[in-house]
């Protein structure tokens, strides 16, 4: 139901701007929604001395942060799919553009790849600690969103096709 709107957003926004400065300052709004999705009443010990999932500490992501956080950064990361697929078509050797082992399947091959490591990362996070789940996905999740904002800021040149 959101994916749509942020597409049409999306491409509107394409015809002003390059795809480069839209990725990065994509990249700053899913920060701050990752940022919005850690508990952080979880990471100090006053706080998990109950069993109530930290309910009334003032840090503690409730039910409206968490839609909103995980709004923000699930429409921003679909909004910076488009940019990044833009770039990539566009900086991409022509010889991956034909044949069988195209790009596109590259692609494929590796995001299917990158979903499945994930349900595996997910599966042993939650064998090892289904309380602190949030935390322990959402702080290595926006530790690579910062990386991969370093990374396009210091490649930004290479980037301008």
């Amino acid at each position: 139901m959101i994916v749509i709107p942020i597409s049409i957003l999306s491409g509107w926004l394409s015809q002003f701007y390059q795809d480069r400065y839209l990725t990065l300052r994509i990249m700053v709004i899913t920060l701050v929604g990752m940022l919005s999705l850690i508990d952080f009443t979880d990471l100090f010990g006053s706080a998990n001395e109950n069993d109530t999932y930290n309910e009334g500490y003032p840090l503690a992501i409730g039910p409206v942060r968490c839609i909103i956080g995980s709004l923000v950064a699930f429409s921003s990361i679909e909004a910076n799919e488009s940019y990044v697929a833009s770039m990539m078509s566009k900086i991409l050797p022509s010889q991956l553009a034909a044949g069988t082992f195209n790009s596109g399947l590259l692609i494929n091959l590796v995001s299917m790849s990158a979903r499945a490591t994930a349900d595996i990362f997910i599966t042993i996070l939650g064998s090892v600690s289904i309380r602190y789940l949030l935390n322990m996905l959402i702080i290595p999740s926006t530790g690579l969103v910062a990386i991969s904002m370093l990374l396009v800021w210091r490649n930004y040149e290479a980037f301008a096709v």
